[in-house]
């Protein structure tokens, strides 16, 4: 069903996505999509990943390569059609044919395994789809806004999120399961030094905490770590997430197209 069954995970040798942060000035900006007046109403709590179970989610090829980029666009389109229909997991194939068609990864070989920038691979998302799916759109949220966060989750069905990673994450990730500061936990103890880049799926929220996809597993983030370590975040727009023409949160698809048509004008 798509799972990799590489050997087990060693942190001294674990692969995330040696990601390349890239920005472009043409990316849509969330903040001009969410209205101010917007009558939605946020639940205190939320999580787009509980009809799949913590451990099924599969590598997706992360224990091999450096295609987190891609192996978190594989977990999101689980998360969608698990709530729109019928779950479908795109195969390891799949994973790894998007992986090489932006880059030259060679997966007989694992010759040039260099990772690749988020941007690129929504780019290529949207454009040639992954595992046959398109999405429409991508908008990226303004940095350390929670509020934008957690709006994106719950209108979205979730957030791609990049992360440069401390050290204390590897410790945390094989034993508590939880992305915390150590210290302390507020953002005044967060760790200056970087392990990797790494990207992620933030499938739901609660009690100040996140609901992360990596590495196969379903984990938790609190706030101030995401705030701490967090580097960029997108809302993606899917037709995946669309069920009788509205997203299982009532937002309304040819809404939906109408604003991002006038975001896509204005942006040029």
């Amino acid at each position: 069903m798509g799972h990799d069954q590489s050997k087990k995970i060693s942190f001294s040798k674990v692969k995330s996505g040696k990601v390349i942060w890239s920005a472009d000035k043409r990316t849509f900006k969330l903040e001009n999509y969410l209205k101010p007046d917007d009558d939605q109403i946020i639940p205190a709590s939320f999580n787009w990943g509980k009809k799949i179970k913590k451990n099924d989610w599969g590598w997706m090829g992360n224990k091999r390569a450096d295609l987190c980029t891609c192996a978190a666009a594989a977990h999101m389109i689980m998360t969608w059609t698990s709530n729109t229909g019928r779950l479908k997991r795109p195969l390891l194939s799949q994973v790894k044919e998007a992986y090489c068609a932006v880059t030259n990864y060679n997966p007989e070989t694992d010759e040039n395994d260099e990772g690749v920038e988020p941007l690129k691979v929504l780019k290529y998302w949207r454009k040639t789809g992954i595992a046959n799916y398109k999405i429409l759109s991508f908008a990226l949220l303004k940095n350390k806004q929670i509020d934008q966060l957690i709006k994106t989750i719950y209108l979205f069905g979730g957030c791609y999120v990049g992360l440069q990673l401390p050290k204390s994450a590897a410790r945390q990730f094989k034993t508590t399961r939880k992305w915390t500061i150590e210290g302390g936990g507020t953002l005044r103890h967060a760790e200056r030094n970087v392990w990797i880049n790494h990207v992620v799926l933030v499938t739901g929220y609660k009690n100040e905490e996140l609901r992360v996809i990596t590495w196969g597993k379903e984990i938790t983030m609190t706030f101030d770590f995401w705030k701490a370590y967090g580097v960029m975040s997108y809302a993606i727009f899917s037709e995946a997430f669309i069920k009788d023409d509205k997203t299982p949160t009532g937002v309304d698809v040819e809404v939906l197209l109408n604003d991002l048509a006038k975001l896509k004008k204005k942006s040029g």
